[in-house]
């Protein structure tokens, strides 16, 4: 008696579109999943880099503030000294433009590592020394530095972040620039650009202080 095989041929046609279409779909989520994942990794990136940054500025300004306090009298006159009183030789007053443009490569001379120094020439290695960590440590970093001994050091870390950026037009943005008469408080006032840093359109700032 001869059998009948198309049905069960038909069940196995069909059972191969359904295979196909679901490893379709699989494959569909798959991508967009890939995709989400890739997404998520570069905002992770671009708040990785500020975060490291800001991490960085914090070590640098440790670094600087040990550096003052193994060399106090050339920060000014302590606040508790009476008469005459000094400024501060612990200063970074140049502007963005002008700090990029400035070689740090030649070697401190004399090396106050290697070498006897006076207070005058271990500020000025300092200053040389702390400027090239800062510049290696962050993205085209550079500093400002103000204020003595007696009323606080005033430190102002700048970098370049490309990730600032207007959403509407993906074009560079300034940082906000701190008020004349220092009016900010919260994160404004320590996020903020001194006017006299100049800083261009990318660059974002932030501000500390530390009595020596």
């Amino acid at each position: 008696m001869a059998m009948n095989t198309s049905i069960p041929n038909a069940r196995v046609r069909h059972a191969r579109g359904v295979t196909l279409i679901e490893m379709m779909v699989a494959v569909l989520v798959l991508s967009v999943g890939l995709l989400g994942i890739a997404g998520l990794q570069a905002a992770t990136s671009k708040y990785k880099i500020n975060t490291w940054s800001r991490a960085q500025a914090s070590i640098l300004l440790s670094d600087l503030a040990e550096r003052v306090r193994v060399n106090p009298d050339q920060a000014g006159t302590s606040f508790a000294a009476n008469g005459v009183t000094a400024a501060s030789s612990y200063v970074l007053d140049d502007n963005w433009a002008t700090q990029q443009a400035e070689d740090l490569s030649a070697d401190p001379s004399p090396n106050c590592e290697t070498t006897a120094c006076s207070a005058a020439q271990r500020t000025t290695f300092d200053l040389l020394m702390w400027r090239k960590r800062v510049r290696e440590g962050m993205p085209q970093g550079a500093a400002l530095v103000s204020g003595d001994r007696a009323q606080g050091i005033n430190v102002t870390m700048m970098w370049f972040d490309k990730e600032m950026v207007d959403p509407s037009t993906s074009a560079l943005v300034k940082s906000p620039i701190c008020s004349t008469d220092g009016t900010e408080t919260g994160m404004a006032q320590h996020s903020c650009c001194p006017a006299d840093a100049s800083a261009p359109e990318g660059v974002r700032c932030a501000r500390f202080s530390f009595v020596p």
